[in-house]
């Protein structure tokens, strides 16, 4: 659900809308905070096996539950993305997995906002991977046989990463 401002989380103030640089935005009367419509961050984990096979999770929960996904989630605050990318992959399935390179950054927009998507590559070095109440299903494939991704952003980023060049989309 995306976060509407009526007050100015600073002073309390009701916010106003106010021309800035171009735009109409909630503003603060009295202290100057405006109200940005910034994007939320989220993570994606290209995961490798020693095989060379990827992990692919069937979410549990929406956006899309039930479809198949990377390993990912929303980016905390006092993490870099690529801790969070290993950190989303042992909530929902369980491993231990080192991050390599970033393979992927997408801007989506969706109902709630903007999101940029910033997608990893990593290697598995701990698991195995169960199923979790985020991922109620999971399984290793080779990476083009991969199933039908729910997310554009796993989409472009897993065929980023095939072509091994990452790409700003």
């Amino acid at each position: 659900m995306r976060t509407e401002f009526r007050f100015c989380p600073a002073c309390g103030a009701g916010l106003q809308p106010r021309l800035v640089e171009q735009r109409q935005l909630p503003a603060c009367p009295q202290c100057e905070f405006v109200a940005w419509p910034d994007p939320k961050v989220a993570v994606a984990a290209i995961v490798e096996d020693e095989a060379g096979l990827v992990l692919a999770i069937r979410r549990g929960a929406d956006p899309g539950q039930g479809q198949w996904a990377l390993p990912g989630g929303y980016l905390d605050a006092d993490e870099t993305p690529a801790q969070a990318a290993a950190r989303e992959c042992l909530e929902e399935t369980n491993c231990l997995v080192v991050m390599d390179s970033l393979a992927c950054i997408h801007h989506v927009l969706t109902r709630e906002g903007g999101l940029l998507v910033l997608a990893y590559s990593g290697r598995l070095v701990g698991g195995p991977a169960t199923p979790t109440e985020e991922a109620p299903e999971l399984a290793w494939f080779a990476p083009r046989d991969l199933p039908e991704l729910g997310f554009s952003s796993h989409r472009q980023a897993v065929d980023a990463w095939l072509r091994g060049v990452p790409q700003v989309i």
